[in-house]
């Protein structure tokens, strides 16, 4: 099976080393573009970055001459790898989203050479879009997933592939997911020095830590959390930690002056083994995006240290990870009283917050790289004629 996809990514080598492990299936990764093995630009964080966890080991992968000059966002072909997948001749191409003429070529050699065709894609109907936008999706993603498999990441984004064409037999709930394993050992590892880590990061006593961890963009919210926070520090005692870069930062730390907000703190960016830091200090977990999250994979990563999260409606993952009333809320994204309301009795009662983080636990188990990887193979073998059992 060869696996297309845009980049390196932190959150999906831990996938491929646990594909490569299953002797059902032979896999080869092709990247796009090779750039983010190196220091680069991240355009969201507003900064230059390099990955400190390992992205292409323990698994087959190939970098071709054109990975090695492109961007990450360009969607341009990748001739050279077209070619390699018409030599190869495998008999099933996965490919990571369709916005790119990569996955339309490669579409287009799977007809050619009877090779099955499955496609993960992270969008959902969450956000609204004009009908004429819609009207073009569908006259363009049907010829696309048409007699193609679906890999759904969770079940927002189920919903988006039958929209679009694919019959429900032919979708496996490929769910995502992150490294359970790592940020499990981070929580247990670092637990007995909680205090130690909290008193490094500027908290100075016990009053319970709201985490935010994302890029400071208009999409993440970082000033609706501000405003929201506002209003429960009048009645609560509590602190928030943000973690993160971007064009909005410096915004967000003149509206925390401009109104005297107390026990805020600003971490910015932190690399893939320091965020077990931020998770360990915090007692809570917001992710209040706007717009396009189409999952928010930092949300397994809280969960994975027992934090209760709160989450707004527009995060794909919310109807697969928050159970409401159980391990967290969902609140309306527009509206930060109503975040501040979600937030208060988690912040008034530790036994609560226990109770939650406890159920966070427990649903994150069942989001594992091991489960994803069943999933990939049980599809892969039914997209080639090889089983018929289905993934749960």
């Amino acid at each position: 099976m060869a696996h297309l996809i845009s980049h390196p990514i932190q959150y999906f080598a831990p996938l491929y080393r646990a594909l490569a492990r299953r002797p059902e299936i032979d896999l080869t990764v092709y990247f796009y573009s090779d750039a983010t093995l190196r220091e680069h630009v991240d355009k969201g964080f507003g900064r230059s970055i390099k990955w400190d966890v390992p992205l292409t080991e323990g698994y087959k992968s190939r970098i071709l001459q054109s990975a090695k000059t492109k961007d990450v966002h360009a969607r341009g072909p990748n001739l050279d790898l077209l070619s390699d997948l018409m030599h190869e001749r495998y008999d099933a191409m996965w490919v990571h989203g369709y916005m790119s003429a990569n996955a339309w070529g490669a579409r287009a050699i799977a007809a050619m050479t009877g090779a099955a065709y499955l496609v993960r894609e992270e969008q959902n109907l969450l956000d609204h879009r004009p009908l004429a936008k819609r009207i073009a999706k569908q006259l363009v993603l049907r010829p696309l997933f048409w007699r193609s498999w679906g890999l759904s990441i969770g079940k927002n984004n189920w919903d988006y592939f039958c929209n679009y064409g694919i019959a429900p037999e032919r979708i496996f709930p490929a769910r995502y997911s992150v490294n359970n394993d790592f940020f499990r050992r981070g929580a247990q590892q670092l637990a007995p020095k909680r205090e130690e880590i909290r008193a490094s990061l500027g908290i100075t006593d016990d009053r319970p830590v709201i985490l935010f961890c994302a890029k400071f963009i208009d999409k993440k919210q970082p000033l609706l959390l501000l405003q929201a926070f506002e209003r429960l520090s009048r009645e609560a005692g509590c602190w928030l930690l943000m973690v993160g870069d971007g064009e909005l930062r410096q915004e967000a730390e003149q509206f925390v002056r401009s109104r005297n907000i107390p026990r805020v703190l600003f971490a910015g960016f932190m690399n893939q083994t320091e965020l077990p830091r931020a998770y360990t200090a915090a007692d809570i977990f917001v992710l209040p995006s706007a717009y396009q999250e189409t999952w928010g994979l930092v949300v397994n990563e809280a969960m994975n240290y027992g934090l209760p999260v709160v989450v707004s409606d527009k995060v794909g993952c919310g109807r697969d990870l928050v159970e409401v009333g159980r391990n967290g809320f969902i609140f309306p994204h527009d509206d930060p009283a109503a975040l501040a309301e979600a937030l208060k009795p988690l912040v008034a009662s530790r036994e609560m917050r226990e109770e939650f983080g406890g159920r966070s636990l427990g649903r994150i188990a069942e989001y594992s790289i091991d489960a994803c990887a069943d999933a990939i193979v049980t599809a892969c073998l039914a997209a080639t004629g090889q089983g018929n059992g289905r993934s749960t």
